[in-house]
């Protein structure tokens, strides 16, 4: 499975239609309990009102995706470098070049569902379709 997308390859302008974006690692972390806020003296309840994104602090099982960038199918089968690539950290991909910095850093992280009957993998795929920068993508 993947999604095809046009990707503009870092740096250069140049932009290939509808490339072939694959996940290539789900990191899993099951978080026991919510992390709690910093504190905040100035306030009240002395905790820190705004916490950002929930899946960085609330309890339960977070996953983090990498994506590397094919310019096709074909060449992903046929072992070709890839173009691109989506990632937190650089060494959850293996390609020596720019991360795209196109997409927002906690958009690769989502809440898993452990009773779906669906895989990791499947749904971290649902999970960047819905994502401002996969809109209009297409499964492969």
């Amino acid at each position: 499975m993947a999604l095809l997308k046009d990707f503009e390859v870092p740096g250069t302008g140049l932009v290939v239609p509808n490339a072939y974006h694959v996940i290539v690692k789900v990191n899993t972390e099951k978080r026991l309990n919510d992390i709690p806020p910093p504190p905040d003296p100035s306030r009240e309840d002395g905790l820190t009102a705004e916490r950002g994104h929930e899946v960085y602090w609330k309890a339960g099982y977070i996953g983090k995706i990498a994506i590397e960038i094919f310019s096709n199918e074909t060449a992903r089968t046929e072992g070709k470098t890839p173009i691109g690539a989506i990632a937190i950290n650089p060494t959850d991909v293996q390609i020596n070049g720019v991360l795209s910095t196109d997409i927002k850093k906690f958009d690769l992280n989502f809440f898993i569902d452990p009773t779906s009957q669906l895989s990791i993998i499947d749904q971290a795929y649902n999970h960047l379709l819905t994502l401002e920068y996969y809109q209009g993508a297409t499964q492969a």
